[in-house]
């Protein structure tokens, strides 16, 4: 039966179309009817049959839709989850159809920003009512009650909000503001969960750069050389993994901290002392600029001048290497060779080979590329020149977290045994 016979009106612009499940197999449109109409007048019942069975029967389920939104709304504050119908185990299930997702209001919210002012809601809705009806409009006031200059409009139809989009943005600079007026969509809350997760990663980002400069490099004599290539690759390793993936810089960034933390409470080895005071290290510009790396007093070292060898061993660690000149036909002894699974899908030989560089001579890094789609395997293998570095990288990088994901790093087996898993 379709309500529409007894009513003049087509539904309001807003109406909402709703699907409702969970009802009886045997129930006609007019029992339904019956069921809805409290909540307001129903402009359209129609129960979904299956139509391979003669005569159509009823799959338990319709849509209905009210010629108001707000009725729409009350039917489903009241039904859904709330009410059992005769014969049925589950309560009524009552949500809007697949084709209203269209009209969520993070589709139809607008965000109005460099407005006066003297400006309030009237006004507001004035200068937008000629592009359709305006279902909330509000402008953002503090504690003192006085506007900020910017407000939010809702409108029915997602059309209306482009369309007023389309004529007002930057059309008109209104009083006391310094730019044209903004109109774009409202941030979802998506939007607003990625732009949190943004700053915090800028801010452990600067936490690290404060905490380099004047933490770990005041007492670079502490650090093994693997922490410190480590943390003289944090900058340029999260900015990337960030540019790619937010969660996957974060949590990079994250487990860098980590290994700062670690390295200042490492005594330093005769390996590491002499690694930081041989002349043909970078660091040797600490010396020149009159501060040792191996004096005993901290204070000493100016923090500038040791950013400035950092970012040289920087620059020296990475001049003139690339996979390509590595992955020669030099051997790798028994225990030397790496598999590392669990890789990012963007990560390329020479990312894994900036990964695995602090743990001593990399003869070879590569990562595993499907033929067929040329994309990552998300696996690689790492050859050094000695087994002692790659047990170092090991108890460094396995279980080191990027992303959502962990490394999982081991020693390459026999042919039998490499396949990845």
């Amino acid at each position: 039966m379709n309500g529409a016979l007894d009513h003049p009106d087509q539904p309001d612009v807003d109406a909402i179309k709703m699907f409702v499940g969970q009802i009886p197999r045997s129930w006609s449109e007019e029992q339904l009817r019956e069921l809805f109409e409290p909540y307001g007048a129903v402009y359209e019942i129609n129960v979904l049959r299956d139509r391979s069975q003669s005569p159509p029967q009823s799959k338990g389920c319709c849509f209905v839709t009210y010629y108001t939104r707000k009725s729409a709304l009350d039917a489903q504050n009241a039904l859904h989850n709330m009410k059992i119908l005769p014969g049925m185990h589950h309560p009524i299930q009552m949500k809007p159809a697949d084709s209203e997702k269209s009209n969520a209001v993070e589709d139809r919210k607008l965000f109005i920003g460099m407005i006066s002012k003297k400006c309030n809601e009237n006004d507001i809705r004035l200068m937008f009512s000629s592009y359709g009806q305006i279902e909330e409009c509000r402008i953002l006031r503090g504690p003192d009650g006085l506007s900020r200059g910017c407000a939010f409009v809702t409108f029915t139809a997602r059309q209306m909000a482009q369309s007023a989009i389309k004529s007002m943005h930057q059309s008109q600079t209104m009083e006391g503001c310094s730019s044209p007026i903004v109109v774009k969509f409202a941030d979802t809350q998506k939007d607003k969960e990625q732009k949190r997760m943004a700053q915090h990663l800028q801010q452990q980002m600067q936490q690290i750069s404060a905490a380099s400069m004047w933490g770990n490099l005041t007492g670079l004599n502490s650090l093994g050389p693997q922490y410190l290539a480590l943390l003289q690759q944090s900058t340029s390793t999260t900015n990337t993994l960030n540019s790619l993936h937010p969660v996957s810089g974060l949590n990079a960034m994250q487990n860098l901290a980590a290994l700062a933390a670690a390295a200042t409470g490492t005594p330093a080895t005769p390996t590491g002392s002499s690694a930081l005071t041989t002349s043909s290290s970078p660091l040797s510009a600490l010396t020149s600029s009159g501060s040792s790396p191996t004096s005993s007093s901290n204070s000493s070292v100016n923090p500038i001048a040791s950013l400035g060898a950092l970012q040289s061993l920087a620059a020296g660690a990475g001049a003139g290497l690339n996979v390509g000149s590595l992955a020669g036909t030099i051997p790798s002894p028994e225990g030397a060779n790496l598999f590392i699974y669990h890789l990012p899908q963007e990560f390329g030989d020479q990312d894994l080979l900036q990964m695995f560089m602090p743990f001593g001579n990399v003869i070879s890094a590569k990562v595993f590329i499907d033929k067929q789609t040329n994309l990552s395997k998300c696996f690689g293998f790492v050859s050094y020149d000695n087994p002692v570095s790659s047990q170092a990288a090991i108890q460094s990088m396995n279980g080191f977290q990027i992303g959502m994901k962990r490394l999982k790093v081991q020693l390459k087996r026999s042919k039998n045994d490499s396949k990845p898993y």
